[in-house]
């Protein structure tokens, strides 16, 4: 067993499309941040300091309570549909922002307190499930988290294509050795090859995950800077009824077990077609069309249909957020771990097949 995992991993380590692929996850990490850097200039998400001064240097953690909240309102009057961010003091921008964003979704009662009146609009739309209501906000600077945030599931597609290019060499029969007939020539030699190649696909699929997680993180974080990792993620407008008050480094982790576990998924699924399939070339393409017919849907179509068939599709719940906004769906925090579990399960049942196809070759071994 250890012979054939050293021979597949020289088989895969000088791979000559490796440096390319290297390449193509660096060249996506720094597309992925143009863009986000573009909507500075674009949306009013951002404030853009004409003078090049470190906006996370003007951003001091604060707390808001409600009797904050009723001056910001009657400073800046709001809610209104078009805030002018020139008019806003830098300080006071994000804060004004989410105070708007909520006003702006029903009449806020006179009588009623800013925070009581998030949670009867989370009340409303159904998410919260004995959730311990906010009576503060903490606001402070945290873009770099908000960026990784904003592209995990863009970065997830990127990697997921190097790794189908990747999984190409544990398949294919090595032609000059042979080493494929030589060792299914040998008692046990069958399931020795099965267990070798199941075990370097997840190695490879671990490693390209982690290694273009790591490598966009990096870039953000360096370019960012990692500010408020202990701030809930309610500090920004995106997430402000978000019923769950989790941290930012706490959801990032939840986005990076989720995006692990689609991972091994994405192994199992390539390993089952490639043993069903001798050619290795018609499993590669049957699990590229997938990938990118999935993220063609879920980029381009927005429809409730659309919503309802990509459901049934694991990869989908990288974008759980997206997703239930899409499909009726249970509470939200059943829905992140489905999210969890459902990989795992569509794993199981690929292996379950792995196993079952694999059987009967043993034993007639």
């Amino acid at each position: 067993m250890k012979f054939l995992l050293e021979v597949n991993r020289k088989r895969i380590l000088p791979f000559p499309c490796l440096p390319v692929l290297c390449l193509f996850l660096l060249l996506s990490s720094i597309y992925l941040i143009k863009m986000e850097q573009g909507r500075y200039l674009q949306e009013s998400l951002h404030v853009e300091i004409s003078d090049g001064t470190e906006y996370r240097y003007l951003m001091e953690e604060t707390w808001y309570d409600d009797t904050k909240v009723e001056d910001l309102i009657a400073k800046y009057d709001l809610p209104q549909e078009n805030l002018i961010k020139e008019d806003i003091d830098i300080d006071e921008f994000l804060p004004v922002e989410s105070v708007n964003d909520a006003l702006l979704r029903g009449k806020k009662p006179r009588a009623q307190g800013f925070f009581e009146y998030r949670m009867n609009l989370i009340k409303k739309a159904g998410q919260a499930q004995g959730v311990k209501p906010m009576d503060r906000l903490l606001i402070g600077y945290c873009e770099g988290w908000k960026v990784l945030l904003r592209n995990f599931d863009k970065l997830f597609y990127a990697v997921a294509l190097a790794l189908i290019l990747l999984l190409v060499p544990v398949m294919r029969e090595d032609e000059r050795f042979k080493t494929k007939d030589l060792v299914e020539a040998t008692l046990y030699g069958k399931k020795k090859l099965f267990q070798a190649r199941l075990i370097n696909g997840l190695e490879i699929g671990a490693l390209t995950y982690v290694g273009g997680v790591a490598l966009f993180s990096l870039l953000v974080l360096f370019i960012y800077g990692s500010d408020g990792r202990d701030l809930f993620i309610q500090n920004s407008r995106e997430f402000f009824f978000f019923p769950i008050q989790v941290t930012y480094l706490q959801y990032f982790i939840y986005k990076f077990l989720n995006g692990l576990a689609l991972t091994f998924c994405l192994v199992f699924l390539f390993l089952f077609l490639g043993d069903r399939i001798k050619d290795v070339k018609v499993s590669f393409s049957l699990v590229l069309a997938y990938v990118s017919i999935h993220f063609l849907l879920q980029s381009l179509w927005t429809s409730p249909g659309t919503g309802k068939l990509l459901f049934l599709s694991p990869l989908s719940l990288i974008d759980i957020e997206s997703l239930r906004a899409r499909v009726s769906s249970p509470g939200l925090e059943g829905c992140y771990l489905l999210s969890l579990i459902i990989p795992m399960v569509y794993g199981a049942l690929l292996w379950i097949g792995l196993w079952l196809g694999k059987r009967k070759s043993f034993s007639d071994a």
